[in-house]
């Protein structure tokens, strides 16, 4: 696996992932380049998604990484270059959608909304089915995905009044203008309706996903709680208890040993036990702390 440096682009430093399967799918008409990972992840290469969608690249890994739900989400794989490897940042497909929820469409330009809007709702799960479709090809591929919504059946660029109704002895021209208008003012009433349904909906599955985050966080803290009272009580009972002196396989090993200088020097056991205890300064040998 690849090394890779930290070039002062906000690239990591670290070991690039070799994926076991490499492709690349059409997602919405812009190609993106996908890898199966050796645990069974899915991931697809971040500048190609950002490419996709008109975002600078930059921006967006750095707010990845500062959110603590995707930052581990975000990685480096092996990737081929023209038939090199090369390490690039892949990101999960699983967090694909978190990621573009974290975009405010009110600030993006109204001719993006409707690929960013399509990549968080369908981006995924293309993803997903491409991999777990058998393919004769494991190298490159083309997904067959719809066309893309026009922006208007999504985003609503101003709003509309209901046209006047002519007066009785207006002429035919002018109820033609009017019929039109009204249908064209009837057909904007529908897609605001339509666009005021998706919104709840999304806000309604964005705010079922914070209450999951949110109680997922709420275990971890419980967990770390416990944790930190572990090593506070383990802290305490080893300071009450004291270093571990010797244990009964290393008493037994001392005594062992003594009993062989014993014999080979002819020393008496009290002289080499007397020396033992006064290098560790202790009243008896099997007093000595274990890790010395």
């Amino acid at each position: 696996m690849a090394e890779h440096e930290n070039n002062g682009n906000n690239e990591r430093v670290g070991v690039a992932v070799k994926p076991v399967e490499r492709v690349t799918v059409m997602l919405f008409g812009s190609p993106v380049r996908a890898v199966r990972l050796p645990d069974g992840r899915i991931a697809a290469v971040f500048t190609d998604l950002t490419d996709a969608l008109d975002l600078y690249r930059a921006s967006q890994a750095r707010r990845v990484r500062s959110d603590e739900v995707t930052a581990d989400q975000l990685f480096l794989a092996e990737i081929d270059v023209e038939g090199v490897s090369q390490p690039m940042d892949v990101l999960t497909a699983w967090a694909i959608p978190i990621w573009l929820t974290g975009i405010q469409l009110g600030k993006i330009a109204p001719e993006k909304r409707p690929a960013i809007l399509a990549f968080k709702r369908e981006a995924a799960d293309v993803l997903y089915r491409h991999f777990s479709t058998p393919h004769e090809s494991h190298t490159s591929y083309t997904a067959a995905l719809p066309t893309l919504p026009t922006p208007a059946n999504i985003v609503i660029p101003a709003p509309m009044t209901q046209p006047d109704k002519p007066t009785s002895d207006a002429n035919r021209a002018a109820w033609i203008d009017y019929h039109q208008a009204m249908v064209a003012w009837l057909e904007w009433q529908d897609d605001m309706e339509h666009w005021r349904t998706e919104s709840d909906a999304q806000a309604a599955a964005l705010a079922a996903r914070q209450e999951i985050l949110e109680a997922r966080q709420d275990g971890l803290e419980d967990r770390m709680e416990g944790v930190e009272e572990l090593s506070r009580l383990f802290v305490e009972v080893t300071e009450a208890l004291g270093p571990q002196t010797l244990t009964p396989a290393h008493q037994a090993t001392v005594k062992t040993l003594v009993g062989q200088l014993h014999e080979v020097g002819g020393f008496t056991f009290g002289a080499i036990y007397g020396d033992l205890n006064a290098a560790f300064h202790v009243g008896k040998f099997s007093d000595i702390p274990d890790t010395q």
